[in-house]
């Protein structure tokens, strides 16, 4: 009878470590109750790596609205967002790539898609999932195509944007002018006016030499960065129309005129608020940053001026890529989310541009009267340059920027050299 009790007991308890070894979470997930397919009890974190500031409207957005309600609606799949300053997101998902530590999901400034796709680091969302087609078909045509690479889509779009030029009125009418400058000749002019009606204000605030900085005065002045065919900067980055407008920006700059680029310099946004600096470039963002901090400013906004070649901004905006090889399904989810109609809606409300179309036409976005010089001067604005070396030939753009206006280094010589180390990218 113990011989038997004894078989019975083995048999029992053998049987029970195998229901529990079925039961397991064999990937890794937590097993939680109700999962995101409603009957496998697994629960899914996804990862999203994003670059709004912190404590940013946008980012009280994301975190206090839109997650909660995605999760409430997903029952079983819950976002961790993590939040970056915009280079180094794109230094984390570059270390990310070489030590395959990546979140599932990510927002991307659309230059970074082209690169990260040669590296295979991105799913190609048209191939993996069923609906990818349906889902496009909601969202503007313009911004969808950030994320097309050769015959597939990496990304999608999350938002657009470009840059308008804000100006104030108090600073501007204090030196006798009614209006914002409409031509780069004007520009010029308004600028040495307010530097020599208040010797310690600026007239420009530019805080950074970056190409989303610098690429509009070049354009518009009828200069490029790269030939149309994008395999050369000989001729283009170093052409007499760059060379003209970098020559005047630079006196510019020396006259006291144009600041905010230099460490300690104060900070542009809250500058043109508080007076320091009469007229800024700058996104929609803007205006959520003014109306949580600085309420009583109303800030003016114009096209940005006119060169040449006409009033060129800088096309911008974030796509969402993929980078999960175990949680695709749920990243889908929170990507369809977020470019939902509801979503984009709220974000919007934040100084956000919608990229969904039923929030395009959705009453509380268009009484937004702020977007409208925006979407104005989306018309004329222009993308960066889709190629994989952009991250490091904006390297090499912002170093000799850097040189030309914080010395007195010959400006063709130093642009020949700039368009020499971009080749050389380029054929990499």
């Amino acid at each position: 009878m113990k011989i038997k009790s004894y078989i019975g007991a083995l048999a029992l308890l053998l049987v029970l470590s195998l229901l529990a070894a079925c039961g397991s979470d064999t990937n890794g997930s937590n097993n939680n109750g109700t999962g995101s397919d409603g009957k496998s009890g697994k629960e899914t974190t996804l990862t999203f790596w994003h670059h709004y500031s912190t404590a940013s409207p946008e980012e009280k957005t994301l975190t206090e609205q839109l997650i909660p309600q995605f999760e409430a609606a997903n029952p079983g799949i819950k976002v961790k967002a993590v939040a970056y300053p915009w280079d180094q997101l794109h230094k984390k998902l570059q270390i990310g790539g070489s030590s395959n530590d990546l979140p599932d999901v990510a927002r991307l400034d659309i230059i970074w898609v082209p690169e990260f796709q040669k590296q295979g680091l991105l799913v190609a969302l048209d191939e993996k999932f069923a609906d990818f087609d349906e889902t496009a078909k909601g969202l503007l045509e313009g911004p969808l195509s950030t994320g097309k690479i050769g015959d597939h889509y990496y990304g999608l779009p999350l938002n657009t944007n470009t840059k308008v030029l804000f100006w104030n009125k108090a600073m501007l009418e204090g030196s006798g002018l009614s209006k914002a400058p409409e031509t780069t000749e004007e520009f010029f002019t308004a600028i040495a006016q307010i530097k020599a009606q208040s010797g310690k204000a600026w007239g420009f605030g530019e805080p950074a030499l970056q190409g989303w900085n610098i690429l509009p005065w070049i354009w518009s002045n009828g200069g490029d960065v790269l030939s149309p065919a994008m395999d050369t900067a000989q001729g283009y980055l170093n052409s007499p129309a760059t060379v003209d407008i970098l020559t005047k920006l630079r006196a510019a700059a020396q006259a006291g005129q144009i600041a905010g680029f230099k460490p300690g310099d104060v900070p542009v946004t809250e500058g043109h608020a508080q007076g320091s600096y009469a007229m800024m470039a700058e996104g929609p963002w803007a205006f959520a940053q003014f109306e949580s901090q600085f309420p009583d400013f109303k800030a003016g906004t114009a096209y940005f001026p006119r060169g040449s070649a006409g009033s060129i901004q800088v096309l911008g905006g974030e796509d969402l890529g993929i980078f999960s090889k175990e949680n695709g399904e749920e990243s889908w989810k929170f990507v369809k989310f977020l470019t939902s109609e509801a979503a984009q809606v709220s974000m919007g409300k934040v100084g956000q541009i919608p990229v969904n179309l039923k929030a395009m036409e959705n009453s509380e976005i268009k009484n937004i009267a702020y977007f409208a010089p925006f979407l104005e001067q989306l018309k004329t604005s222009k993308a960066r340059p889709p190629v994989a070396a952009w991250p490091q030939i904006d390297t090499v753009i912002n170093d000799t920027m850097s040189s030309i206006f914080m010395t007195d280094r010959d400006i063709k010589s130093e642009l020949d050299q700039a368009a020499a180390k971009i080749d050389e990218l380029l054929k990499q």
